[in-house]
This record gives C-alpha cells, structure tokens and sequence, in this order.
C-alpha cells in the first residue's frame, strides 16, 4: 500500500464513520427530544427520520463509500493493472463528493453540510475526476 491508496482509504473511512456518527446522533437526538410524547401516527415520524438521516448523513456516507472502493482501483493502477479509466465510477464519484460537499443536491434539495464533510467531499470530487492513473501517479508512478 502506497501514500496514495492510503489516504484513499483514510479519507473514505473517515467519511464513512462521519455518515454513520451523523446518523446516530440524528436518531438518538429524536428519541431523546420526542420519545415522551404519544405518537398517534408512528409511521409518519418513522418517514420523516428516514428523510432527515438521508439529507443529512447519506452524502457523506456515499462518497466515503465510493472513496474506498476507487482506493482499490489506485492500487490496481499502481500496480499496472488497471482497467481502462473507470469513467463510471469516477463520475458517479465526483457527484457524490459535490452532493457531500452540498453543492449540488437531490429532488433540488441541497443543504449546507458541516465544513469538514464539505471538504472531505471536495477533495473526493477531485479524485473522481482525476482518476485513479493520475491519483497513484501522486506517489512515484506504476510499478514495472
């Protein structure tokens, strides 16, 4: 593993571990604030959870997710191996880096996102867009 597939992974593990804590903490926030009132209509505050941990920790979650898995396609790049540019990936990838980083959003919803997620998202996008060629080129090129 090299410099650059490292900090891949550290990045989108970090975004990963943001998603999950940021959802948590939205669900426990809610039991905490509501579980003494008497809910008639359950399954409507059951939707409007699921709406606010989507907004607000799926982002991060996803672009940490791609992060990860375009970490393996550095190594594969490092290693000489790579398979053609992986435009798929490397887009689907910059959109969720701009989607974390609340630039763009979803059903023309978008929120602005705490500023280290913002980041972490940018960097993401930018990677996505460079490719895993240029990405493992960062740390002394492909291996013979």
């Amino acid at each position: 593993m090299d410099r650059a597939e490292f900090w891949c992974r550290v990045l989108g593990w970090l975004q990963i571990a943001g998603g999950a804590v940021v959802a948590l903490t939205i669900i426990l926030v809610w039991k905490l604030l509501f579980s003494w009132m008497e809910q008639d209509n359950g399954a409507l505050f059951g939707i409007l959870i699921a709406m606010l941990v989507f907004l607000f920790a799926a982002p991060a979650f996803l672009s940490g997710l791609l992060t990860v898995i375009f970490a393996r396609r550095v190594e594969q790049a490092r290693n000489g191996g790579n398979d053609g540019s992986n435009w798929v990936l490397r887009a689907i990838m910059a959109l969720a880096g701009l989607w974390a980083a609340g630039i763009i959003g979803i059903g023309a919803v978008t929120l602005p996102h705490l500023g280290f997620f913002a980041v972490m998202g940018l960097i993401t996008a930018f990677l996505g867009l460079m490719g895993a060629d240029w990405v493992a080129g960062l740390s002394g090129g492909t291996r013979p």
